[in-house]
């Protein structure tokens, strides 16, 4: 009798699961799935926003309605919708709506684009920029001071408008005179602790403010916008969002693991991710002013909407600064800066308090820590505060882990922390590195992904744009290869990782990073439908053509998506 009702049990469940019928079938393709045993399908049935099954196309027939959606992929490569594991979500709009720096090779060139801006802006209008990198102009000369220009000539092209271009690392910034006097900068004016603002020996200021002192500059900047009707910056908002969710759209990133926006901004973001005018999934990392953050933690978490397009449950913190600006942290000094250690930009003290207020309420802690010196501070700081929590179920992370000590790698597995890295980065900052920490430190602790990935840790991937362009592929590209381009030198290339971790690196990991790889990250049922068609297959293709893959088609749950415009 038993036996006979098991039968029955069972043909019931087969039958149920039969009778979810799909209603769009996608098959005569190579689907990368993604999942535990990076299966490679010919089929995928979708029901509604969710995968019914994977398979071989007579397998996953059985799941299909008649009225099904039958679409022909004619061969082409398809995998999971690819996940952003870290960038500037508000910050990549307004890079592609302002002054784009990251190609200019001189200063001359720079201060002529700015020229140009000037002569289209309003009299008194703020003018905006981002990109520039000292260490890629070919002209030595103009970095006259540590490094670094003086603001002179951008000066002379903009009497009436205050300037700012903030460096490409997003951790210095170059303010013109009239931006430094709507800031109230002279040449008395105190660096406050963790920053600086740049004086040559003779006491001129050069214009270049880096880490904490830049928010002085901000701070003029930021009251003169608030003054602006409430209408006019929620429609500044609304062009900086729509740009960046097309734009990531262009590259099937389905997905964007925001690293820090304000309280107004992660409003203002579910807002438009509740009423489905952003075709991005957001998850975004609160942060804010030191002297708001504990009040605005309290605010969190901010729990998945219904179309589970956006979640807040994170909380960004700094360590320290960026290596190109000598603002990394570090144990030893800056082998071209002998004596200078970096800047540790927010206290000790305030880092462990922030983590409690993190562990009391169950939030993830992301705390950027670029030099080896920081990422021991911030592992101490975890290790102390997770010694009676499970740091895997937190999923605490690391944002950068760009330099390492030896003895610290270990410790990422041990503690459960996510090492969220930027692949790209490597390659970008290559040119300079050793310059900062000298062969044997570049060689053995300068993004050290294969051995956090042979000592068991999780990573997690990225662009950290505007940083870096938002481009997975050329992102997949530096991972595997090391390499900026086809002629460039390898950059120590044993710390390379394999062509599979790449694409795990941009779905799965990135969709464990924040605690979301139940729903999405990989093609298996239940999961959300999140696919991209690409028009190479990115597990065989050489590494050249691995950066050169485009996108010919977004599924975002199970719906063909085209960009959105107001």
């Amino acid at each position: 009798m038993k036996i006979a009702w098991l039968i029955v049990a069972c043909a019931l469940i087969v039958s149920c699961k039969v009778s979810q019928k799909a209603d769009l079938l996608l098959y005569n393709g190579e689907i990368y799935t993604a999942d535990s045993s990076d299966a490679v399908v010919e089929a995928i049935a979708i029901s509604g926003d969710a995968v019914v099954a994977t398979g071989t196309l007579a397998s996953v027939k059985a799941y299909v309605g008649e009225d099904a959606e039958m679409v022909d992929l004619g061969g082409a490569f398809a995998m999971p919708g690819l996940i952003e594991g870290h960038g500037h979500f508000l910050g990549l709009g307004k890079s592609l709506l302002t002054l784009n720096l990251s190609d200019a090779q001189s200063w001359s060139e720079i201060v002529a684009k700015t020229a140009t801006a000037v002569r289209a802006a309003k009299p008194g209008q703020w003018i905006e920029g981002r990109g520039w990198h000292q260490e890629k102009w070919l002209a030595e000369t103009d970095l006259r001071y540590n490094g670094y220009p003086y603001h002179d000539a951008l000066s002379a092209v903009s009497p009436e408008n205050p300037v700012v271009l903030v460096h490409a690392s997003g951790h210095a910034l170059l303010a013109n005179a009239r931006a430094m006097e709507r800031a109230r900068v002279g040449p008395e004016s105190a660096s406050p602790s963790g920053g600086r603002i740049v004086r040559d020996d003779a006491g001129k200021l050069t214009g270049v403010f880096e880490e904490n002192a830049m928010d002085i500059v901000y701070r003029a900047w930021e009251t003169e916008r608030d003054r602006l009707p409430e209408a006019d910056r929620i429609a500044a908002l609304k062009r900086e969002a729509f740009a960046a969710s097309e734009h990531c759209l262009s590259y099937g990133i389905c997905s964007f693991q925001d690293a820090g926006s304000n309280l107004e901004e992660i409003r203002f973001l579910k807002n438009l991710c509740d009423s489905g005018k952003i075709n991005t999934r957001l998850w975004v990392m609160l942060h804010d002013q030191p002297e708001r953050m504990m009040t605005a933690i309290e605010q969190l978490p901010v729990a998945f909407n219904p179309q589970k397009s956006f979640r807040c449950n994170a909380v960004k913190a700094y360590a320290d600064g960026a290596l190109g600006s000598y603002g990394a942290w570090l144990l030893a000094s800056y082998s071209d800066k002998p004596g200078f250690f970096g800047q540790n930009t927010t206290p000790l003290a305030k880092l462990k308090e922030l983590a409690q207020a993190c562990a009391r309420r169950d939030l993830q802690f992301c705390v950027h820590g670029i030099g080896d010196r920081a990422n021991r501070e911030i592992l101490d700081i975890f290790e102390d505060e997770l010694a009676n929590r499970q740091g895997e179920a937190l999923r605490w992370r690391i944002e950068h882990a760009q330099h390492l000590h030896h003895n610290d790698i270990p410790r990422f597995k041990e503690l459960g922390v996510i090492a969220s890295m930027q692949a790209i980065h490597c390659t970008s900052d290559a040119p300079f590195v050793v310059k900062r920490l000298g062969e044997q430190r570049a060689r053995h602790g300068a993004y050290p992904w294969r051995s956090l990935l042979d000592a068991g840790a999780n990573l997690a991937n990225g662009t950290d744009c505007p940083v870096e362009p938002v481009n997975p592929f050329a992102c997949m590209y530096a991972a595997v290869t090391r390499r900026r381009s086809p002629t460039s030198e390898a950059f120590f290339p044993e710390q390379s990782m394999r062509r599979i971790e790449a694409l795990r690196s941009y779905t799965i990991w990135n969709a464990y990073a924040a605690g979301e790889e139940t729903i999405k990250g990989s093609l298996e049922t239940g999961k959300l439908a999140d696919i991209v068609v690409l028009d190479r297959n990115l597990l065989h293709c050489s590494d050249e053509e691995l950066a050169q893959a485009r996108v010919l088609g977004v599924y975002l749950g199970g719906k063909p998506v085209a960009s959105k415009k107001e």
